[in-house]
């Protein structure tokens, strides 16, 4: 509604200001008094106004998009109406002159009307016809910005959409994954440990529901995150028993902050598979939250074999991948891995 207003505001005061021109001009050439040739000029700029929203509605049907010779026609009707209305409107106007003058058809010689109305449009055809045009070019300068802001939105969401997808496919590719390593880590446990295999079967049922309760956000508080971790160790501990210890430290006051969902599950699953697994003796891995400035910092340690790098694989480059789609440049995810001594990702995201 303001912004409506305010085109109105825009489009009556360069008429206004037209108007007042024109009134020092017949001030200054014709020594008129002020006062009494404004009501004319206004009278006259309001003709004018009003045959400009003709023009432009005119223009909005028929916008001139290029500059080529074959777009002809869009200039022809806008320049010609630019003429035509100009034209008309100084007929109309030289008519309210003559009542303003108190034109008395009595007493008229011949000739004089004709006279009278060529001098008239010799003196203002040209400012007149220029200024129309003027409202035509602005109109169409606006039109264009308008529609090149219309395509910077829809080419941001169209942008936004396509990441969404990414970010949607990654987030599927990843749960399957998981799914897949849980399955066979229960295989591998349903004739030897019937009761062990029970119990994680049961533990992935609370962790299927948990992911499907955030499988559509790509973000989530961090305690959400953290729970669905936890779950999963719990079912990691039914494999390993006792030989897999975990400690969670994660403040109070950073519980709450979003974080990308399931982006702490396949760093610890990489802990597991390449650090405490391969270790005779009991594995810890810890997990840690903490702030640093404006950033979030995910910390998940082990004390494990090491980390070569050599194959990432699924979780760790699906990782990389969707915190550059979420973040661009703002994240960082880096991996201190020592041989026989264990390895330590960091990740670091903005917090929001």
């Amino acid at each position: 509604m303001f912004g409506r207003t305010r085109h109105w505001l825009f489009y009556g005061g360069i008429w206004v200001l037209s108007a007042l021109y024109f009134t020092t001009w017949d001030v200054v050439y014709f020594h008129q008094a002020f006062l009494k040739v404004l009501p004319l000029n206004l009278l006259q700029h309001t003709v004018w106004a009003l045959e400009g929203l003709l023009i432009l509605r005119l223009a909005r049907r028929f916008p001139i998009e290029s500059l080529s010779i074959k777009a002809w026609r869009p200039w022809v009707l806008n320049l010609g109406a630019g003429v035509a209305f100009t034209i008309l409107g100084l007929g109309v106007a030289w008519l309210f002159a003559l009542i303003f003058q108190g034109f008395m058809p009595d007493k008229v010689q011949p000739g004089w009307v004709w006279k009278s109305l060529l001098k008239f449009f010799s003196m203002y055809f040209q400012p007149v016809l220029l200024i129309m045009w003027a409202v035509l070019g602005a109109y169409h300068v606006f039109l264009i910005s308008e529609r090149m802001r219309l395509r910077e939105v829809a080419s941001a969401q169209l942008e936004g959409s396509l990441v969404q997808a990414r970010l949607q496919a990654l987030q599927s590719q990843l749960q399957p994954h998981f799914l897949f390593n849980t399955l066979h880590s229960i295989s591998a446990l349903i004739h030897l440990e019937p009761e062990a295999a029970d119990r994680m079967v049961t533990r992935l049922a609370d962790l299927l529901r948990l992911t499907l309760d955030t499988s559509m956000q790509q973000r989530i508080p961090l305690r959400k995150e953290v729970a669905v971790t936890e779950v999963y160790l719990a079912i990691e501990k039914v494999r390993f028993q006792d030989r897999l210890e975990v400690h969670i430290e994660v403040p109070p006051e950073l519980a709450e902050l979003p974080v990308p969902s399931f982006i702490l599950q396949p760093i610890v699953e990489n802990a597991i598979k390449y650090g405490v697994s391969a270790l005779a003796r009991k594995g810890h891995i810890g997990i840690s939250a903490s702030r640093e400035g404006d950033w979030l910092l995910l910390e998940v340690q082990d004390d494990g074999a090491g980390f070569s790098g050599e194959h990432e694989g699924i979780g760790l480059s699906n990782t990389r991948s969707r915190l550059a789609l979420l973040y661009q440049d703002r994240q960082q995810l880096e991996i201190f891995t020592v041989k026989d001594k264990g390895t330590r990702v960091i990740i670091r995201i903005p917090i929001e």
